[in-house]
């Protein structure tokens, strides 16, 4: 038996959320990964283990978002799908660390669409999935000095509110924190 029995039956894609972090230089950054899940089933009397297999490139729309994620899609590369049952193959990649600015202006909110195409020994499917990027709505400080050319120009001393509204009201000053994290 081979691995043409099997069917897909749902692709889905989590909402992109990101949360907050410091990088080692003490950066506000905002991370995730991006997670979108095949759901298969096996019709058949007997289980089957089968190879699965990403074909590339998968495809974003908007495609600005792949300029945020790092590394290669994380998946298993072989699967058992027991007999009469759904199973479920998590398809996962990360993000680069996303300071507020580029947050603000290029990401929140944006609604995305995936487009996979994987193969379980040799026969090919193909997945839609579709979700919104999002964050978490933990309040930060940012309380930073900016040195440019060793000289102290000012400091910077933030409250960063997440919510869509204050973020669009300090955009000014996400730009300077943006030019700070360049830098700095």
């Amino acid at each position: 038996m081979n691995g043409s029995e099997l069917k897909q039956v749902g692709f889905e894609c989590d909402d992109l959320y990101l949360s907050t972090g410091l990088d080692r230089e003490h950066h506000l950054l905002y991370k995730g990964t991006l997670s979108c899940k095949a759901i298969l089933y096996n019709p058949s009397n007997s289980e089957i283990s089968e190879n699965v297999k990403l074909i590339t490139p998968v495809e974003l729309t908007p495609s600005t978002i792949e300029e945020y994620l790092v590394g290669e899609w994380q998946y298993p590369m072989s699967v058992t799908f027991a007999s009469h049952s759904y199973t479920t193959i998590t398809f996962q990649k990360d993000t680069s660390g996303i300071n507020v600015h580029d947050l603000e202006t290029d990401l929140y909110g944006v609604h995305f669409t995936v487009t996979m195409h994987y193969e379980i020994n040799g026969k090919s499917f193909t997945g839609v999935g579709e979700g919104v990027i999002t964050q978490n709505t933990v309040q930060a400080t940012i309380s930073s000095t900016i040195f440019i050319g060793g000289t102290i120009t000012f400091a910077v001393s933030i409250f960063v509110n997440p919510l869509p509204a204050t973020l669009q009201a300090i955009s000014f000053i996400a730009g300077v924190v943006g030019l700070y994290q360049t830098w700095g």
